[in-house]
């Protein structure tokens, strides 16, 4: 066989130390396989080390693991420190020497080979974060808490008690004593001790894994690891899904355990001898201590639950020699004790195993049976009872204890002394065969003497000696036992002496159980207390039933369970449930349960209490369950005292002397004829007919018993009832004491609650018919107006409102079981107990308080009190938990109201309103209770954690049932009746009213988590600490969650949370399970404090950097080793929230992997990353991306992006090592397309786009920052060879199912009338991560509607099922349409960085431009969502078009482009509606972009093309044109009469910039090539949507469609719109046959334009719009007539122009030369040249003498406009005398033009003059200003400006037209 080697268990040196591996300690495999939820125990890393055949060799061998010294482990320990296998050079991270002087140290003062003390140093190398966080607290830290907790309050002591603040130092002290070698030292020590401590828990939790497959069956993954391992250790695979392991494999442990048991006790005697005296503490000592005992529990566990499992057959000798022998040499080890706490709670646990292992080996049953010789034994059988020698052993070891009196013992002397007994009784009877032998013989030998023996030979066959000899007879001689039994009789005498050994079975009994205090799990409790039962059973023929049995078998039966503890979790099954053990004994039963059934009612208690811990611990076994409930409803026989005056009866059977009796007349248990003169109902009555028979079974106190079946329930309700009211009845039976009353009570309660768990598979389904039924069995015998629901109301009531002196504990006792029956009630009735909590006295009603806080009011919080205080809370839960739960039924149930519905639904009657008073009332209380926490002092500190922890999980309950559903606000969801109670909760907490007291128990409960002892038994008491806990921050998480939801203001709680951050901050080094709700809370902490105005307190500052390194170090680690992606995911989602929320000194420890301290001490960078950083490990991480579980993907690049986007230099930072951008383009390039993926795994669909997003956006900020240093376009280049996935699927959202969503929603609403499905749509309380909880609340609808069978369906198709997969659909859509922005920022950077020069990118842009609008074509549904997306894609599609039209890159085939935007268009269905106007201006500038944008690109086809390529152009053409027809109808002319229709609406949202855009479209069409021969079509568009009256009549009205400023801006549009058509001459000729220039003429604002304070500056917005429509509309508009008609329209625009003499002359006047100076103004002009291009025309300054482009724009139509005029009237064209055209007055006649074209000149010799008296009007005329001149200026125009460039080149054009003469004019 191979040697096993040890790389699994210690992994190699170098890896360990340097963080690479981390080696997997003991304490984390104990705490892994003690974990409920099975999770740990089965990732990789736990279930490859429990496979491992090194480690299973070391559970086998358990002495091995910490074996002593010897030559081949120091051998080993060389080798695994040699240089070849670790570095020996010291470094930043370790130093080899200081690990081997570690581990020589420790092996020599603990005694432990040097291997096993190298693996404790490197597990204590690599805990040192957590050893950190979980010491002491600083100076800093406790003035911090105390402040937080309100230093002015006295209850602050109360707080500061659980902190050690006798060794408080500063945190640099506290980190300096850290690092001492001594403090190191003794660290390590600690870490030995807990190592085997966590070593021996392991062994036996995994031996429980092993042997109890209920245990291992929590999924079938835990089941597949459990058979692997039993394979592989034990080479044995033959067991099935539900078969045990064959024991006999395990048997071979025992010998070994017992060892190690043996010298834990040793260890225990002698101490840390050989550790050094300097490093030994007061702490250290205690640990050793408690160490060894620990791990003998652990060893006797191990071997009992073998012997256990190794059935009724006695085990070999020599397992009991080495017990017994172990237990003469300790005393059975009664004589360990302890004054410390940690150590004397072991004490019972050992005792109570030492007990029951010695129990189980003498197997009282069968040793009496094979004494009695009742058995045959099995062929390999071997009996200790055949042993002398091993008898001797054993009554040695017993009868020392005996004689020493030990307690301990006392359960096993009793047996042994049964045994001893049976053993005396055997002997004597051989002894009298003997004799009788004997004496026959003796007869025969005197009658046969005479004859000879033939053979010679005497045969002793039949001998006296030999007759029946026994095995044990020796050992009876020897030990003087053969004829005196006095010696049994003194044993048994000692054990049952005043009830000892019940006593002593009783304690254990409470350590083995179920309650909070139990020490061990509970299959293992109930198995060791099942071993009393024997004895129980043997022992009663001798001592009798008697009170101390029934107490002791009680004890034993209930193990300390309670009704708060029945829960489907907590059930074991009749395997393993003691309650099942006995009810399958029927000696158990018939000596016990059916004999105090008998005594029943006179002996109240015993049956009734029997009954309760039967049933209780029956919830998994229906068969006994059932048979008990049976005795309840059918007991045969009724036992009464009595009384004298009962006469009706003769004595029957005399002879027979037997004192049995008839009854002659009937007998009424409760009479009421005789105190009141009310008739009862039959129902009322309880009699038993003449005729039954009974017997008296006590002469002295005539008792009777009748046989009278009867229902006990029903009895019992009656009962209860007469107690209530006992002058109303005239009972037979006494009256119920108080005691009596609670447990029948609680007799009720239990029975109800079992019976409802037992038949619902959740509490959910209120309405239990099993439930019912029970009180209906319990008010049977009740008054027709009353039930026992009643009866216990009234019973509470009579006790709330007494004195408060007379409730006492008893009364106390009732009002608990109360309260427990009445949440037995609750799933059955709901309605009734809400209604009855809303009369209740307890709490607070709408005119009284409630007397809950009177009752509980006084400071000693006494055990009665305390337990009906945690009744109440538990019960006020559960309210709140089955009010959310009946939220549908009861919508659904008013709905739905018909007499079929009635006793079908509880909740029927049961309004809102009382249900929010009730709450409300609630949530008071819970506050109030809060508060006095604190001060009130309790029987211990678990009993405070309960109460603090149920009152904590009520306020919890509230907040997340209210905010967390509901698509409107929280008061009219689901939960909104929850509204007003969630609101006084958070107001409690945040408002400023707030005090520090109702702060402190969150605080306490903070301290109290390190009050947790490492301890690996009662775990029940850790997890109620635990749970306690984890609610509180829950609780803080949900609080600031909330504030922020609802915009609260939270600084009143922000800052007591930020200065107990430190606490929090520690938690996650205590357990694991801390952690995620730790960061979640700091999480919250730090997002709340984000989202103000001002700087955010810094969390780095409340932690120091010494434990911000440590809690980083930790949280760093992420879930290793064991890898759980949940925890992962969680722990990212925080690192990503510090980088969000402005946390800059947090945020660079986590980037950078130090505090900014050790960084600024380096090289003075903080952006250096260090390789442990965490942004090191989530670029790690992303170099093998493919095999990331997809959600952790996602939660990694969530904070990757997240430090790109708000700490930049981390991207400069990352520029060291970019090889995972490859990984991430590889990952991209291997993606399939969302839609094919969904077909199998929607889940992973949606992931897949999400991760897919979140790479488009790392390469869009990696390209955004490299390009502002010019280095993205290598990066780039690369980027786009990878975008085939974002091209294919990066704009469509084709994952959304339409017919899924409004089938669901139809179905639903069919199904639950007056609920929608939007109800349960979740809120942003908490963030929504992709999946199956995405949309809806799905685990708040499952709990609301499993009530319903549709709801799972037939075939898990049901609603469920529909929720589920709409929710993943969401999800989907969801990623799709981040993956769409994420594309869009990505395609944008591309662009910036390869335009012009990259076709790729260009042909790309084009096409997802394209794919933008055909998916805008597409059926989009109504959500906003969509809306927004449509618009979205809309303006990516714009932003590229223009970017292609900007860099020339147009597509050459137009034609597919136009009909993409076209359809766009058209399949806007109300273009000018509100919603949609901002989408169809978006439509209508791309359309723009695409017409202006083709005719410049570099695509366009050159003039002279091939004749093959100009076929296809002119084909091409063709096809443009057309479109381009098409967009003048059903795009420009439509619209534009739209758009006018609507101007005169004052809501429509259209602006005067839709007009300007359409004139804009057809400006382009116009300008398309070959447009100009259409222009009969075009013209007969326009006239067939009558645009031309349209426009004229827009332009008559504009003066009443003005802003508040007057501006009359639709006259210019109009006039524009026209002009661009009267471009066309054929259009132009019909305007002039419209008469077009007098309606002009003729309206309102030509008569503005009259006025002579018009012009380009004007003061007033009218009088300069007026100017614009002269400048911009008129003078053109004229031209192009003049220019279509000529000489026949020459006249009418003559007259048209001297219509306005004043903007004639002020056209000539503005461009007169300034004067001699030639400047015109002072040199301080120039200063307010900037104030006047800053401000409107109406700013009031001086504007005279400046010059615009427009007022230049002016003369130079004019000049044109004057000059062919004047050419006209000297050539009489068109046959008009020169009379017929007027001259041109205002400075425009003949003579007059050459001084003005003096001016013109003289602006273009002064260009300085020019150039400070040019005037940029508008913003784009600005943007000129700052514009250097084109290339083709050249150094001759002297131009500093584009502004002053067009300037020159206009007024050029002047002076040329000025400067023609006659000749010219006529040429």
């Amino acid at each position: 066989m191979a040697s096993l080697t040890d790389k699994t268990y210690f992994p190699p040196l170098e890896e360990c130390l340097t963080g690479k591996n981390t080696i997997l300690s003991w304490k984390l495999v104990a705490s892994a396989l003690a974990d409920q939820d099975g999770d740990r125990i089965t990732s990789d890393a736990v279930s490859s080390f429990l496979r491992d055949a090194y480690v299973q060799q070391l559970l086998k061998n358990p002495s091995k693991t910490f074996e002593p010294p010897t030559s081949q482990t120091k051998a080993d320990f060389e080798t695994k420190t040699a240089a070849i296998n670790v570095t020996q050079t010291p470094n930043e991270r370790f130093n080899i020497k200081t690990i081997k002087d570690d581990a020589i140290w420790l092996s020599t003062n603990v005694n432990i080979s040097q291997v096993a003390a190298l693996r404790i140093v490197v597990v204590e190398f690599q805990s040192r974060p957590q050893a950190h966080l979980v010491g002491p607290l600083s100076t800093q830290d406790v003035d911090n808490i105390q402040e937080a907790a309100g230093v002015s309050d006295a209850q602050t002591s109360n707080i500061l008690a659980l902190l050690n603040l006798s060794t408080l130092a500063d945190a640099e002290t506290t980190w300096a004593d850290f690092e001492k070698d001594a403090t190191r030292r003794q660290r390590l020590l600690a870490h030995y001790l807990s190592e085997r401590r966590s070593f021996m828990s392991s062994a036996e939790s995994l031996v429980t894994f092993m042997l109890h497959s209920s245990a291992a069956m929590l999924n079938q993954e835990t089941h597949n690891l459990r058979r692997e391992i039993v394979k592989e250790a034990f080479e044995y695979d033959e067991f099935d899904d539900h078969s045990e392991i064959n024991i006999s494999l395990f048997e071979a442990l025992i010998p070994r355990y017992f060892t190690v048991l043996q010298d834990a006790i040793k260890r225990a005697q002698t101490g840390p001898a050989n550790v050094e005296e300097r490093l030994l503490t007061e702490q250290i000592n205690i640990d050793w201590t408690r160490t060894a005992l620990t791990e003998a529990i652990h060893a006797m566990t191990v071997s009992f639950q073998i012997l256990d499992l190794s059935g009724p057959m006695f085990t070999t000798p020599e397992i009991i020699t080495q017990w017994y022998q172990i237990m003469n040499t300790y005393e059975f080890l009664d004589s360990i004790s302890s004054g410390y706490d940690l150590v004397s709670e072991l004490v019972m646990p050992l005792k109570s195993l030492v007990c029951v292992i010695s129990l189980r080996l003498v197997n009282l049953n069968r040793s009496l049976m094979y004494l009695s010789q009742d058995i045959d034994l099995l062929d390999f059988e071997e009996p200790y009872l055949a042993s002398s020698e091993l008898l001797t052993i054993i009554h040695t070891a017993i009868t020392n204890a005996a004689n020493a009196g030990s307690p301990t013992a006392s359960p096993v002397i009793l047996a042994w002394s049964l045994i001893l007994q049976e053993m005396f009784i055997g002997y004597q009877e051989r002894a009298e065969r003997r004799d009788v032998a004997q004496n026959a013989r003796a007869q025969a030998s005197f009658e046969l003497e005479i004859q000879p023996n033939p053979s010679g030979r005497r045969n002793s066959a039949g001998s006296i000696v030999s007759i029946e000899r026994s095995p044990y007879d020796l050992f009876l001689t020897s030990q003087s036992l053969e004829r005196d039994n006095q010696l049994v009789e003194a044993l048994a005498f000692a054990a049952t002496a005043r009830g000892q050994v019940y006593e002593v079975m009783s304690d254990m009994a409470a350590c083995l159980g179920h309650s909070q205090l139990a020490a061990f799990s509970s299959v293992l409790g109930a198995r060791v207390r099942a071993v009393f039962l024997e004895l129980l059973k043997k022992s009663l023929p001798i001592v009798g039933y008697q009170n101390d049995t029934v107490s002791c078998l009680l004890a034993v039966l209930s193990g300390g369970r309670q009704y708060w503890d029945i829960s489907p979790k907590n059930a074991l099954s009749p395997s393993q449930e003691v309650n099942s053990v006995m009810l399958r004994d029927d000696e158990l039963k018939e000596n016990y349960l059916l004999q105090a059934r008998n005594r029943y009612p006179y002996e109240f208690l015993p049956f009734v209490s029997f009954t309760r811990a039967l049933v209780t611990g029956l919830l998994a076994d229906s068969e006994n369950s059932e048979w008990v409930i049976s005795l309840l409803l059918r007991s045969p026989t009724l036992t009464l005292d009595w009384r004298s005056d009962w006469v009706n009866y003769e004595l029957i059977y005399e002879d027979e002397n037997i004192n049995s009796f008839q009854l002659i007349g009937d007998l009424d248990l409760f009479d009421t004829s005789k105190v009141t003169r009310r008739r009862p109902e039959n129902d009322e009555k309880f009699t038993i007919p003449a005729g039954t028979v009974g017997r008296f079974v006590s002469d002295s106190e005539r008792i009777a018993i009748l046989e009278y079946e009867h229902s006990a329930l029903a009895l019992l309700g009656k009962r209860l009832e007469v107690s209530l009211k006992a002058d109303a009845y005239s009972s037979a039976l006494p009256g119920l004491t108080d005691d009596e009353v609670a447990e029948s009570i609680l007799l009720l309660a239990t029975v109800v609650r079992v019976e409802t768990l037992r038949t619902a598979v959740t509490v959910s389904r209120a309405g239990s018919e099993a439930g019912m039924a029970i009180l209906r069995e319990a008010s049977r015998a009740l008054p027709h107006t009353k039930d026992i629901l009643t009866v216990v109301c009234d019973l509470m009531d009579t006790i709330i409102q007494d004195d408060l002196v007379n409730i006492d504990g008893p009364r106390t006792a009732v009002l608990a079981a109360c309260l427990q029956f009445l949440d037995a009630a609750l799933p059955v009735c709901p309605g009734r107990v809400w209604a009855y909590m809303s009369r209740t006295a307890l709490i607070n009603g709408e005119t009284r308080a409630g007397r809950l806080s009177r009752i509980t009011g006084n400071l000693d919080m006494l055990s009665e009190r305390c337990d009906f205080l945690s009744s109440a809370m538990k019960f006020f839960s559960n309210l709140i938990e089955i009010a959310m739960l009946g939220a549908v039924q009861r919508k659904v149930v008013r709905e739905t109201n018909a007499r079929s519905n009635v006793d079908a639904n509880a909740w029927l009657g049961t309004s809102e309103k009382v249900i929010s008073r009730v709450s409300l009332a609630i949530a008071q209380t819970a506050v109030d209770m809060v508060e006095n926490s604190v001060t009130w002092r309790f029987p211990s500190e678990l009993d405070r954690s309960i109460v603090v922890r149920d009152v904590v999980g009520i306020m919890q309950k509230l907040l997340s049932y209210t905010y967390n559903l509901g698509a409107t606000g929280p008061s009219n969801t689901l939960t909104g009746y929850l509204e007003p109670a969630a609101r006084y909760v958070l107001e409690s907490f945040v408002t400023a009213s707030s005090n520090s007291l109702r702060f402190q128990p969150l605080l306490a409960t903070l301290l109290v988590a390190f009050q947790i002892p490492d301890s690996t038994l009662y775990p029940r008491r850790a997890a109620v600490v635990s749970e306690r806990l984890l609610v509180v921050l829950d609780f803080a998480t949900i609080l600031l969650r909330v504030s922020n939801y609802l915009d609260l203001p939270v600084t009143n709680l922000q800052t007591p949370l930020f200065k107990s951050a430190s606490l929090v901050a520690r938690l996650p080094a205590i357990r694991l399970s801390f952690k995620a709700p730790a960061m979640a809370l700091l999480s919250a902490l730090v997002e709340s404090a984000g989202k103000g105005n001002a700087e955010p307190p810094s969390l780095l500052g409340y932690l120091g950097p010494q434990m911000a390194r440590s809690f980083i170090q930790i949280a760093s680690q992420l879930d290793k080793p064991f890898d759980r992606v949940p925890e992962s995911i969680s722990t990212w989602k925080f690192f990503s929230t510090i980088m969000r929320n402005r946390q800059q000194w947090m945020a660079n420890c986590l980037l950078t992997g130090k505090t900014p301290r050790e960084a600024l001490k380096g090289d003075g960078k903080i952006a250096a990353l260090s390789p442990g950083s965490v942004l090191s490990t989530a670029m790690e991480k992303l170099r093998s991306i493919k095999k990331l579980p997809s959600r952790e993907a996602i939660a990694i690049l969530d904070f990757f992006t997240s430090a790109q986007n708000y700490w930049p230099w981390t991207i400069f930072a990352m520029q060291r090592d970019t090889s995972f951008l490859t990984d991430l383009r590889a990952y991209v390039r291997d993606l399939k397309s969302p839609s094919m993926v969904s077909r199998t795994d929607p889940r992973e669909a949606g992931n897949q786009a999400r991760i897919a997003a979140y790479i488009a956006e790392t390469f869009a900020m990696q390209l955004y920052h490299l390009r502002q240093m010019r280095q993205s376009h290598k990066v780039a280049n690369d980027v786009v060879n990878d975008l085939d996935y974002f091209l294919r699927n990066g704009v469509q959202v084709s994952g959304y199912n339409a017919s899924l969503h409004s089938n669901f929603a139809k179905n639903f609403s069919q199904r639950y009338p007056g609920i929608s499905i939007e109800d349960f749509k979740r809120t942003v309380l908490v963030p929504r991560d992709l999946g199956s909880q995405f949309y809806y609340a799905l685990d708040f609808a499952e709990s609301m509607l499993s009530y319903d069978v549709a709801w799972a369906g037939s075939r898990k198709n049901g609603f469920r099922h529909e929720m589920e997969t709409a929710n993943l659909n969401l999800s989907l859509v969801e990623a799709e349409i981040t993956l769409f922005h994420a594309w869009e920022y990505l395609l944008l950077e591309l662009s910036i960085s390869l335009l012009p020069k990259n076709e790729t990118v260009a042909k790309q842009m084009s096409q997802v431009a394209e794919q933008c609008l055909d998916a805008n074509q597409r059926a989009q549904p109504p959500d906003n969502i969509f809306v927004r997306l449509a618009h979205a894609r809309a303006n990516l599609a714009l932003t590229l078009l223009q970017r292609l039209a900007d860099a020339s890159h147009l597509p050459k085939d137009i034609s597919k482009l136009l009909t993409s935007i076209t359809r766009a268009i058209n399949n806007v269905e109300d273009p000018f509606d509100k919603d949609q106007i901002s989408y169809f201006r978006t439509l209508l500038k791309i359309l723009f972009v695409a017409l202006r944008g083709t005719r410049h690109s570099a695509n366009a086809p050159a003039p002279g093309a091939s004749t093959m390529s100009q076929s296809g152009i002119e084909t091409s053409s063709v096809a443009v044109t057309q479109l381009i027809l098409t967009i003048l109808d059903r795009v420009v002319a439509q619209s534009f009469r739209s758009l006018v229709a609507l101007v005169h609406e004052p809501t429509s949202p259209t602006t005067p910039e839709d007009l300007a855009l359409l004139t804009a479209i057809l400006q382009a069409c116009l300008s398309a090539p070959g447009i100009d021969q259409c222009q009969v079509q075009i013209l007969n568009i326009m006239a067939g949507h009558n645009v031309f009256q349209v426009a004229t009549s827009l332009f008559s009205w504009a003066d009443k469609l003005t802003d508040k400023s007057g501006d009359p801006i639709y006259g210019e549009l109009s006039l524009l719109f026209l002009l661009e058509l009267s471009a066309m001459p054929t259009i132009a000729e019909q305007l002039a046959c419209d008469g077009l220039l007098g309606h002009l003429t003729s309206a309102n604002l030509a008569g503005f334009m009259r006025r002579a304070n018009v012009g380009p500056l004007a003061d007033n917005a009218g009088a300069a719009r007026c100017y614009s429509m002269w400048a911009k509309g008129i003078l053109p508009l004229l031209l192009n007539m003049l220019g279509a008609l000529g000489a026949t329209m020459a006249p009418e625009i003559a007259y048209v122009l001297n219509q306005f003499p004043n903007l004639l002359r002020a056209a000539v006047d503005r461009f007169e030369a300034p004067g001699v100076s030639r400047t015109g103004y002072s040199p301080s002009s120039k200063s307010s040249m900037s104030t006047i291009n800053n401000n409107s025309p109406g700013n009031g300054k001086d504007t005279s003498g400046l010059i615009t482009l427009t007022s230049i724009s002016e003369i130079h139509s004019l000049a044109l406009l004057t000059r062919v005029l004047s050419a006209l009237r000297l050539t009489n064209a068109g046959g008009q005398s020169a009379r017929d055209i007027p001259q041109i007055v205002g400075g425009w006649e003949d003579e007059a033009r050459q001084n003005l074209l003096e001016n013109v000149e003289f602006w273009l010799g002064s260009r300085k003059v020019l150039r400070e008296r040019l005037f940029p009007w508008g913003p784009r005329e600005i943007e000129w200003r700052n514009q250097k001149p084109g290339e083709g200026a050249g150094e001759e125009s002297k131009c500093e400006s584009k502004l002053e460039e067009k300037a020159v080149e206009m007024l050029s054009g002047v002076a040329e037209v000025l400067g023609l003469g006659d000749g010219e004019d006529g040429a």
